[in-house]
């Protein structure tokens, strides 16, 4: 390759060390090599309409093209700090196979609007990749969803316990989440699918450029309104990386849940060996340590998304290079959220349950005392704010007693209230009944489980 710039014709001095290593991208820009090459034989089929190119040229062209790929794919291209950016790898190559021909390439383009097209097309198949994950990830909860529902589980308010949930609740709640995550990804791909190129630097080009014939080469439905716009704003990646963030978030919700759910204290769940680690000093110790690791993560890539915030705020229009590190965040965010999805998706199928530690929780937690009240009022005709208090005494003579709600002794409840008796009693404290009392629509009652599990089905198949 020819050691002088592909810009450097107004140049008499070799660049320094410094704007060579400061200037390159080569390092982590070589992942936009398909998009790049899929946006350049576009581009060439444009020339070739408007007669800058002949149709032999552009056979030889497009051909070369897809050789240089397959060398990039096989590491066969030996990347170069002078020649900056994989767009100037592919277009010295690109010269190197097939000569003066290769120089027409960039004809009616400018690295600004090639590089801007480049980054869309690839947050567009990243799109692809991410919702394909949180697909497999949906399937596991509505499979684990299904396989225990019959277990009753702590509803937590305050990471205290609340009330009893079916523990496929609990399962479908993130099911729910990564929907409208799956949603706003979708709309952030509306926002990448739209053609730049023919933007130029920042006015357009100097050619009749056949836009729509591009815009259909590339399968985009959307061309870009203003030159200006097009190669100077980033509002996709923002809304990519906010739709990660968001994602993110709420694998890290469930990573900290899992880290409390396996510990000893809770021991709700347990985890296989294979997605579990020891420790160097300690013989006992079994770490969750993926869950970890994706709760970090999400740290990480929400300050992606604050990286390119900040980097935003104060550009003047149009394109500045300081842009140019707009793709480490996007890459960095990208690996972050699919090992993290594929992360919680082994969790959520190697976990194991356990109902009797539950039930524990359930009981020493008073999970039903709020059916209780509920008893009193709709039995026994007593007002809520008095069934309420004779609840919270009853709740607190257990507490002195060390006791529950199931086995404080009789004269002790009655001495509270006359009601606290018999049959009726227990039937109002019953874990099993209380979820089930639940009756409305997204509720924890086993109808309504089976209801929205049916709709969760329904939805992945739209």
């Amino acid at each position: 390759m020819s050691e002088k710039k592909l810009w450097g014709g107004r140049f008499n001095e070799k660049a320094s060390s410094i704007m060579e290593r400061i200037g390159e991208s080569i390092s982590f820009d070589h992942k936009l090599f398909k998009q790049d090459i899929k946006g350049s034989k576009a581009h060439a089929k444009n020339l070739l309409s408007i007669g800058i190119i002949n149709e032999d040229e552009f056979q030889k062209m497009v051909q070369a093209l897809s050789e240089i790929e397959l060398e990039i794919q096989n590491g066969e291209m030996e990347y170069r700090l002078e020649l900056e950016d994989i767009h100037m790898h592919i277009e010295a190559r690109l010269t190197e196979k097939i000569g003066e021909i290769g120089k027409k390439l960039h004809t009616a383009r400018s690295r600004n609007d090639q590089v801007a097209q480049d980054v869309r097309l690839y947050i567009s198949d990243s799109i692809n990749q991410i919702e394909e994950s949180i697909h497999k990830l949906q399937s596991a909860l509505i499979e684990k969803a299904e396989s225990v529902i019959d277990i009753i589980m702590p509803g937590y308010t305050h990471l205290q316990v609340a009330q009893p949930i079916r523990a496929s609740q609990y399962f479908l709640s993130y099911f729910w989440a990564l929907k409208r995550d799956k949603e706003l990804f979708q709309f952030a791909k509306k926002t990448t699918d739209v053609l730049v190129l023919g933007s130029g630097a920042l006015a357009g080009v100097n050619y009749l450029t056949n836009r729509e014939l591009i815009a259909n080469e590339l399968n985009l439905e959307k061309i870009s309104e203003n030159s200006i716009d097009a190669v100077s704003q980033r509002d996709h990646l923002l809304q990519y990386l906010f739709a990660c963030s968001q994602t993110l978030i709420h694998l890290s919700r469930i990573s900290e849940e899992i880290i409390l759910y396996s510990s000893v204290e809770f021991s709700f769940i347990s985890l296989p060996d294979s997605l579990t680690t020891g420790s160097s000093i300690m013989p006992q110790k079994k770490n969750p340590d993926i869950a970890e690791l994706i709760r970090g993560k999400s740290g990480r890539v929400i300050g992606n998304l604050n990286h390119i915030l900040t980097l935003l705020k104060g550009l003047p229009l149009a394109y500045n290079r300081d842009l140019q590190e707009d793709k480490v965040a996007l890459f960095d965010s990208e690996k972050q959220i699919l090992i993290s999805l594929e992360g919680i998706t082994e969790l959520v199928k190697g976990m194991k349950l356990h109902p009797e530690n539950m039930q524990r929780s359930l009981a020493n937690g008073f999970a039903t005392a709020t059916d209780l009240a509920d008893y009193l009022v709709n039995q026994k005709q007593i007002p809520f704010r008095i069934a309420h208090e004779l609840v919270g005494n009853l709740v607190q003579e257990c507490v002195r007693n060390k006791s529950t709600l199931f086995d404080i002794p009789e004269k002790l409840r009655t001495s509270i209230s006359e009601y606290f008796i018999g049959e009726e009693y227990f039937h109002a404290i019953s874990l099993e009944l209380s979820a089930d009392k639940k009756n409305v629509f997204g509720g924890t009652e086993k109808n309504r489980q089976l209801e929205q599990i049916s709709l969760a089905k329904k939805s992945l198949t739209e």
